[in-house]
């Protein structure tokens, strides 16, 4: 039979689309297949098809895992087992005192990268309150907006003329500039008024990153904050570092340490008399987890 007929009639799903629905990478889902024996209903030569149960299975793997779970304790789970997991892991958010940075954006392509953002599974360590298509657009709606703590700008040329705009309408806000082109002496000349200059092309999650390195970001977030790396992918970081201070592979068990302990911390709020205060120790510990992976992308930019 032909599979795309059957993909159709039986609800499959090619391996791209399980990626894009679940935010579980295509590499990922093709190493649980040799190391976990987490496989597809059917195959076709290299493309694999996914059926709509294992597709919620999936769901719920990469749900957990995001709450600091190892896919070694999971992938052996029954389906009933992973639920029972699923209702034992997820506490009601915890409200706390601060949140998220206040975020402006100027440029269709930040725009588009936050849409594609929310549409993925990746909890947002931004406020984006106000949104504009272009620099025009943002002097023309100026009065709209909630005061932002952060004005991000995507400018085709860098030039000064555009921060020194927005530094005149929010005086208290921190300006970060992506461009396109640029000139040398530009760059240096906006990096001296104190403005971090980035290069598009550029991520989402690099935007979220320099924002909450501007020392703007929460100390404390409402809920459990998601993975950045797996356990695969820290072991293979930690394999292949030839950092002679070994400071890295520390960096790495750190982060084991703090994804073991807010595990742990879930636990213990499913045990506890006061399960909310476990609950707000798991959250803690999931951002302090959070901020380190942060930490471990930066040395590995600079490696």
């Amino acid at each position: 039979m032909d599979l795309d007929k059957k993909s159709a009639d039986e609800d499959l799903y090619r391996i791209g689309t399980v990626a894009s629905l679940t935010g579980i990478s295509v590499e990922r889902l093709r190493a649980w297949e040799r190391r976990y024996d987490v496989s597809p209903a059917h195959k076709a030569g290299k493309t694999r098809f996914y059926s709509k149960p294992q597709l919620e299975r999936l769901k719920q793997i990469k749900h957990l895992i995001d709450l600091g779970q190892p896919i070694s304790s999971l992938a052996t789970l029954t389906d009933e087992q992973l639920s029972e997991r699923v209702s034992r892991h997820n506490p009601t958010p915890v409200v706390m005192s601060m949140h998220a940075p206040r975020v402006g954006l100027v440029g269709p392509n930040l725009v588009m990268l936050e849409q594609q953002a929310q549409r993925s599974s990746q909890q947002q360590r931004v406020d984006v309150v106000s949104r504009w298509a272009n620099m025009e657009a943002f002097l023309a709606d100026v009065d709209a907006t909630d005061d932002p703590q952060v004005m991000i700008l995507q400018l085709p040329v860098l030039s000064t003329q555009a921060i020194d705009i927005t530094k005149e309408i929010f005086p208290e806000a921190k300006i970060i500039v992506v461009y396109q082109f640029a000139t040398a002496e530009i760059i240096s000349k906006v990096q001296d008024l104190g403005s971090p200059t980035l290069k598009w092309p550029i991520t989402w999650a690099e935007i979220e990153h320099h924002t909450i390195s501007a020392g703007i970001g929460p100390l404390r977030a409402g809920r459990s904050a998601p993975r950045r790396f797996s356990d695969e992918e820290l072991i293979a970081i930690a394999a292949s570092s030839s950092d002679p201070t070994h400071c890295p592979e520390y960096l790495i068990e750190a982060i084991n340490q703090l994804n073991a302990f807010s595990a742990y911390a879930a636990d213990c709020s499913t045990q506890a008399e006061h399960p909310q205060t476990y609950t707000s120790v798991q959250i803690d510990a999931s951002q302090a987890r959070a901020q380190l992976e942060l930490a471990l992308e930066s040395m590995l930019e600079q490696a």
